[in-house]
């Protein structure tokens, strides 16, 4: 008798898109999300970051583009004071960014140097062992583009392909944030081919009012239907609904 394997999900936070995942994203999976400057990926990043702290999932957040008092502040924002987390050690950072222009910083983990991508995987995989040995989690890296601008095409593939299997190996979650156009357009093809699941954000002009949209391109395991879902900002984060007024549903 052929046996069916389960597939475990992560909620993302999102009712439309955890709906259209048939639950959420495949854990362990290694998760891209791509767009453009300034279309909200590192809001919808956090927003997701934020859903899982509250279910209980240890967590690590590396930034290589933003002090993380600046990250808890903006967080704050938007209602998702994580300082508790931080505090406890649910939640731990790992900074690329402050040592390099001498700030002090609240992170356990520092990353001198996160041009260096033999310096980025050793602290980063400390850090994994630390926080998700007893039971994997989540990992936010935001963004790949900031440190993959300087980086050969081949650290850029021995990363990536890294960090999909440590996603496994820790059976967690792996997101990572990528503004696109930073690489040629041959580069940017095999980074979005090496993760599990890819998820396009895109900036669309309605007359004078731009639009943000959002869009699953790529998800293993998965049976999902290709919708554009439309990205709204609110005061408590971003908010999904379906681009298609025909189709039914919010978030």
């Amino acid at each position: 008798m052929l046996l069916l394997s389960v597939i475990n999900r992560i909620e993302t936070g999102f009712k439309i898109l955890d709906e259209l995942l048939t639950g959420g994203f495949p854990k362990p999976s290694s998760i891209l999300l791509i767009g453009p400057i300034g279309t909200g990926k590192s809001t919808i990043a956090q927003q997701f970051l934020w859903n899982t702290l509250l279910k209980g999932y240890k967590a690590i957040y590396v930034t290589v583009d933003t002090p993380p008092n600046d990250i808890i502040e903006n967080m704050l924002n938007y209602g998702w004071d994580v300082k508790n987390y931080v505090m406890s050690g649910q939640l731990v950072f790992v900074d690329g960014f402050s040592p390099r222009v001498g700030l002090d910083t609240i992170a356990h983990y520092i990353i001198e140097n996160p041009f260096d991508p033999d310096e980025v995987l050793r602290t980063l995989m400390l850090a994994e062992h630390e926080a998700f040995s007893s039971g994997g989690g989540v990992l936010l890296f935001s963004h790949l583009s900031t440190i993959m601008f300087t980086w050969s095409k081949n650290n850029i593939i021995k990363f990536m392909e890294r960090m999909h299997a440590e996603a496994r190996k820790f059976n967690s979650v792996y997101l990572f944030i990528y503004n696109e156009g930073v690489r040629n357009p041959y580069i940017e093809t095999f980074i979005r081919q090496i993760p599990d699941v890819v998820i396009r954000v895109s900036r669309e002009w309605d007359g004078l009012v731009a639009k943000q949209y959002l869009w699953v391109e790529k998800c293993l395991k998965t049976n999902y239907r290709k919708v554009k879902l439309l990205c709204t900002p609110t005061p408590e984060g971003v908010k999904l609904v379906y681009g298609d007024l025909s189709e039914r549903g919010t978030d």
